[in-house]
C-alpha cells in the first residue's frame, strides 16, 4: 500500500499497548536508497506549548495504515517527561 506524504503527516501514533504518543510531524528520507529512515512525532497539542518531539526509527515501527502508526512499546520507555532532559527540538 502507498500512503502519500499528506496522509502521513498528522497520522496518529500509538504503542503496541495502545498508548497514544502523538502525531507524525515530519520524516527523514535517505536520498541514496529513497527510503524513510526516521519519523518525527509531535507529542504536544500546540507547537511550543507542552510540546516534545520523539524520533522513531523505522525499525521500531510495527505497522502503518491510513488510520494510524503502531510502534514498539519500548519506544516510549519511561515517560514523555523523561525526554525533557534530551528533547529533539526543531
Amino acid at each position: 500500500m502507498i500512503i502519500p506524504s499528506n496522509q502521513l503527516i498528522n497520522l496518529p501514533v500509538y504503542t503496541q499497548s495502545g498508548q497514544h504518543l502523538g502525531r507524525v510531524d515530519a520524516f527523514e528520507i535517505d536520498i541514496d536508497n529513497h527510503q524513510i529512515t526516521k519519523y518525527h512525532i509531535r507529542t504536544g497539542l500546540i507547537s511550543g506549548l507542552w510540546h516534545q518531539e520523539l524520533i522513531i526509527d523505522t525499525s521500531q515501527v510495527i505497522s502503518i495504515s491510513a488510520e494510524k502508526m503502531i510502534v514498539e512499546d519500548n519506544t516510549n520507555k519511561g515517560s514523555i517527561a523523561d525526554l525533557a532532559a534530551n528533547p529533539a527540538v526543531k
